[in-house]
């Protein structure tokens, strides 16, 4: 089984080749993704390693090294400055901040290289025609920050000092701690997206393998045998994939470094793939695939005749509509000023309502479709999203996903206010949406292959009786679009609630932005299911031709 897993990676059979060639794309996706948010959220912790002193907010006076005050209200040629007065107290620590050769001495001043190069606007207000020296990028969260530290005699009690235990602190500055905060809601809102497409990735060309390994085992072939044959071809794929997609960000990090996340681009060491890192990526990746391929082969490894008869699966039960109201309560029950565990809790619970419930209301549309048809068109389109909403709706999960995403941003999108909080806010919702849509992007275009290998047996047949190929095509389409404007438009509304149920209802977004955002989606997702529908149409022209 495993020699032959192999052989049907290399020699696919008709349409396999193409439905290889989406899987193993949709898998690069994935991993790249996955990649980049663990990449992401390690480098966080590391630039706040380099920092961290600056927010020692609780330190104990007694055993404290040294005092400082941060104003980071000031400007610098357009730029935000952060300046720290630090007075030593008590027994002086042997080893001074990270970044600098010596502690600052009263007088004495360090400023980062960005400030160096515009010293020439400070040196009055200092009274030093040179800084005493330049903050090494070990005691920088950016290349760019604009830093000053300044060395005092004493901060006065009235102003509120900081006391600092150690000057090599352990602890998370306050702004990278809420960076890394927004990018736990963030990963838990681009998961579903994510699971969505590895699922698309592992159920390209479903039909096609269900037929393969039924009559596998109907020639006599065991349970166990056609799981460990889809597993391997599978695991492959999704190890070609694991390994491209690594590839690709590790091209892409120099320009991933870029992004002016907290207070400016990263340094390339920050976000360099780990080796333990590249392990994660190579094994979850691709088991990821097996248990979405292994999970929609059920039918195969229990009823093989089944599959050949073509025996419709069990419809999707209404009563999992009432997972609908799980989220939304949880995220209104603790609000804004919850712990962080909860409300991640809340998402992904109305996320995952999303995705099992979506293909009950494909099937619902369906119905609705086929009893007020007035052509074949709408007929035949409405019996596919009846027979098969499972099949239906798994092209189409990652867009309607989005639409959720979407709906739950537009409730706070960051507004004009110049702020660095705020800056973090816009660059954080360009970059989350960002991913979203590469992942929209990624799972349409697998979708569109997966659908089309799907349906060739049904096409050949309708061709074979003498239905033209334009009304196939056009069922196809529309069998599409539905499921994006019928569930996908309603998610969005969902989605909207649940960001609404976490704020109070209060529409914290300001301005049109939001419903700006709204209006995006739905043209992306109209735009999408197009282009997919015309890629997707010559596969299935060729499929079902013989």
């Amino acid at each position: 089984m495993t020699d032959l897993g192999l052989r049907f990676v290399r020699r696919p059979g008709p349409g396999g080749r193409a439905a290889n060639l989406a899987a193993f794309g949709a898998t690069a996706v994935v991993a790249l993704l996955v990649t980049f948010l663990i990449a992401g959220s390690l480098g966080l912790s590391h630039r706040s390693e380099r920092i961290g002193w600056r927010s020692a907010a609780h330190g104990d006076p007694a055993n404290a090294v040294g005092m400082i005050e941060l104003d980071d209200r000031q400007r610098l040629d357009g730029h935000y400055l952060t300046v720290i007065e630090l007075a030593t107290v008590g027994q002086q620590e042997s080893a001074p901040p990270p970044g600098l050769d010596h502690t600052p001495k009263p007088g004495e001043v360090f400023v980062s290289p960005e400030v160096a190069k515009h010293w020439s606007s400070l040196a009055e207000q200092y009274k030093l025609d040179e800084p005493t020296g330049v903050i090494s990028d070990k005691g920088l969260s950016s290349p760019e920050e604009y830093v000053v530290i300044r060395g005092v005699n004493m901060i006065p009690a009235d102003q509120n000092p900081q006391y600092v235990t150690s000057w090599n602190e352990d602890m998370w500055d306050s702004r990278m701690l809420g960076l890394l905060i927004a990018v736990a809601f963030g990963i838990t809102l681009v998961l579903f997206p994510i699971l969505s497409l590895v699922g698309q990735a592992a159920g390209v060309a479903a039909k096609r393998r269900e037929h393969r390994l039924a009559a596998l085992r109907l020639a006599g072939a065991t349970r166990t045998q056609v799981l460990w044959l889809s597993s391997v071809e599978q695991g492959v794929l999704g190890l070609a994939g694991g390994v491209v997609g690594l590839v690709g960000y590790t091209l892409l990090s120099p320009l991933i470094a870029r992004i002016p996340l907290g207070g400016g681009r990263w340094y390339v060491s920050d976000i360099t793939v780990q080796w333990w890192t590249v392990l994660v990526v190579l094994a979850a990746v691709p088991v990821l695939s097996v248990i979405s391929a292994l999970i929609g082969l059920g039918r195969v490894s229990i009823t093989p005749l089944g599959v050949v008869r073509g025996q419709r699966r069990k419809g999707v039960s209404v009563v999992r509509i009432g997972l609908l109201i799980v989220g939304p309560v949880i995220l209104a029950y603790y609000g804004m000023q919850a712990a962080l565990l909860p409300l991640l809790i809340g998402i992904g619970f109305a996320a995952l309502a999303v995705r099992i419930i979506g293909p009950w209301a494909v099937q619902l549309v369906g119905k609705l479709m086929a009893k007020s048809a007035n052509g074949p068109v709408m007929l035949l389109a409405g019996r596919r999203l009846v027979d098969d909403p499972k099949g239906a709706f798994r092209p189409v999960a990652a867009l309607v996903l989005s639409g959720f995403v979407t709906g739950f941003i537009s409730v706070f999108m960051p507004g004009g206010r110049e702020d660095p909080t705020f800056d973090d806010m816009r660059i954080g919702v360009a970059l989350l949406l960002s991913l979203v849509f590469l992942t929209v992007a990624a799972s349409t275009a697998a979708g569109a292959v997966g659908t089309a290998l799907d349906q060739a047996a049904p096409a050949r047949a309708l061709r074979r009786s003498g239905v033209p190929l334009s009304v196939i095509e056009r069922s196809a389409r529309v069998a599409a679009v539905v499921p994006v404007v019928g569930v996908g438009l309603p998610v969005v509304g969902f989605g909207a609630l649940c960001g609404l149920a976490l704020s109070g209802g209060q529409v914290i977004t300001e301005g049109s932005s939001g419903l700006l955002l709204l209006i995006g989606q739905v043209v992306a997702g109209l735009a999408l299911v197009a282009l997919a529908g015309a890629a997707g149409a010559p596969v299935l022209r060729k499929a079902s031709a013989n």
